[in-house]
């Protein structure tokens, strides 16, 4: 992280090939609150290699906490052991860049998409980045056709339905 690590916000160990596969550590750490309110955050992941003896980092991604940024393990789905990331753009309209890393057989991550979202900076859509592009994450990735039903995030979608070509639920 660009500064010190002072949490560790998350600890466990995922499968994302399954109980009978390697599993993966994945972390999340975060720093003290600066002084405009945002936290730092990292998401980290190690595999151990038994030939080397030793845990080894496949994946990191450093982001910050005020404007909608994360980084997500995907647990179950068409998109299990994936990370997908979102970070702010720099420019109007206020959108975000969303990518897709994918599990590579030997364990290592591998950026497969990226692209300029169709969520926009306060459009008052109360899903997260990553739950309102999904249609998109997954239609971009040949997961999802239009027609078929909307990929929802977990919990609670009372109407979902796209808008601007992101997913709504209320």
């Amino acid at each position: 992280m660009r500064s010190e690590v002072h949490y560790l916000q998350l600890a466990e160990i995922v499968h994302p090939r399954g109980a009978s596969a390697s599993p993966l550590l994945r972390l999340q750490v975060g720093s003290h609150y600066a002084t405009n309110g945002s936290q730092g955050h990292a998401a980290i992941i190690l595999v151990y290699r038994a030939s080397k003896h030793r845990f080894e980092r496949i994946f990191q991604e450093i982001f910050g906490g005020n404007m909608n940024q994360e980084a997500r393990y995907i647990a179950s789905g068409p998109l299990k052991g994936a990370m997908i990331t979102v970070h702010p753009t720099d420019y109007a309209p206020y959108g975000y860049w969303v990518a897709v890393h994918r599990l590579t057989p030997d364990y290592t991550y591998k950026q497969v998409l990226r692209y300029r979202s169709a969520t926009i900076y306060g459009d008052g859509n109360p899903l997260a980045v990553i739950d309102s592009e999904m249609p998109n994450i997954q239609r971009r990735l040949s997961l999802w056709t239009t027609g078929q039903p909307l990929p929802l995030p977990a919990g609670r979608c009372p109407r979902p339905r796209l808008i601007k070509q992101a997913l709504w639920c209320s």
